[in-house]
């Protein structure tokens, strides 16, 4: 006890340094809790990505079953203006799976589906009408309960809008380069009737020069 009340201010000090360490290993233990037995069954990951040795340019869509059971899922992709662009299908047929197939993603696992880029830049591209910014597009995830999950994908996006303004370049481009073609075949076409017009001149003034010796008597050789 003596040595209690000698010491009591670090006593106290340490009983409070314990207590603030057990809360803290507490609330992290309840934070791995909250994350593991969490409502929001699917986590998406989604961005662009680039094969060097084949070329190929495609999306890649990654679903991680949240949930501590397994999850059949029915559909999975993109949501923008209100349109859903589901790849379940093509997921099927790319791992050579009938439709009758039923897609179980084990708990604490996931899948991957490769979404070819320029098929999901055309029907970006058709929805915009025009337009080349992409904006307010998400992924989504659906399951056997009919529940939905959204995710959003600003990488893609701007992906997305990178490539639209990259095709807008070479369009450009390339309506120039029909511009000009077409201005240098006019400029061929002119210049083709102006040379024709001056032979016409001349065979006209030719044949006119033969009537008029024609005309003319001949001169008597003396």
């Amino acid at each position: 006890m003596p040595f209690i009340i000698e010491n009591f201010e670090y006593v106290v000090t340490a009983i409070l340094a314990i207590i603030v360490v057990i809360l803290v290993i507490l609330l992290r233990y309840n934070v791995y809790l909250s994350k593991f037995f969490s409502n929001k069954k699917f986590k998406v990951n989604s961005k662009y990505e680039f094969e060097p040795l084949t070329g190929n340019k495609f999306f890649s869509l990654n679903i991680f079953n949240n949930n501590v059971n397994d999850t059949r899922i029915i559909g999975f992709g993109y949501i923008y203006k209100n349109h859903n662009i589901d790849y379940y299908k093509t997921y099927l047929k790319n791992n050579d799976l009938s439709e009758a197939t039923k897609v179980i993603i084990p708990s604490r696992d996931c899948i991957n589906s490769k979404i070819d880029a320029f098929n999901l830049k055309t029907i970006i591209s058709d929805m915009n009408k025009g337009k080349r910014s992409v904006s307010h597009l998400k992924s989504f995830v659906s399951d056997s309960q009919g529940l939905t999950y959204k995710s959003n994908t600003r990488m893609v996006s701007k992906q997305l809008t990178y490539l639209l303004k990259l095709d807008y370049i070479e369009s450009q481009a390339k309506k120039k380069e029909i511009r000009n073609k077409m201005r240098l075949e006019k400029q061929a076409v002119a210049r083709q009737i102006r040379i024709d017009k001056v032979l016409k001149r001349k065979e006209k003034l030719e044949k006119l020069v033969l009537k008029i010796k024609s005309i003319l008597p001949k001169r008597k050789k003396k």
